[in-house]
């Protein structure tokens, strides 16, 4: 029942960074330029996957292997939401992928460190109450 809840919480994680990088790309780079169904569908399946996809840093496998691993998984799993949707595939397009990929991970990385600043906090209060 763990992994089901790993699994999950993954899932709706990498949708809510699609979601949001999804929102960003169409207001600011196409202003106007309405949204689809499949469009929405498939952003937030891709992006689920993706974030499945995540679950392989909690693995015991050497950090770089992990990052290429990813790297290059979300760009097939992004490929292929182009694919489905005929979105136009050029060097534009790749460069926001980039620059999404790069945001993402800031973000995740800021997110944990002021993670672990309060968990180290609350220990630290812990400790010097005994």
């Amino acid at each position: 029942m763990r992994k089901l809840s790993n699994f999950i919480n993954y899932f709706f994680t990498g949708m809510g960074f699609g979601a949001i990088a999804y929102l960003i790309i169409l207001t600011f780079a196409f202003p106007g330029v309405p949204t689809s169904s499949l469009g929405v569908i498939s952003v937030f399946i891709i992006s689920g996957l993706i974030g499945i996809l995540s679950m392989i840093f909690a693995m015991d496998i050497p950090l770089a292997m992990a990052f290429s691993v990813h790297l290059l998984g979300t760009l097939l799993l992004v490929l292929i939401m182009i694919w489905i949707n005929k979105w136009p595939i050029n060097f534009w397009l790749i460069g926001v992928f980039v620059l999404v990929y790069i945001v993402v991970w800031l973000i995740v990385i800021l997110s944990q460190t002021q993670t672990v600043k309060e968990i180290n906090s609350s220990i630290k209060k812990r400790n010097s109450k005994k």
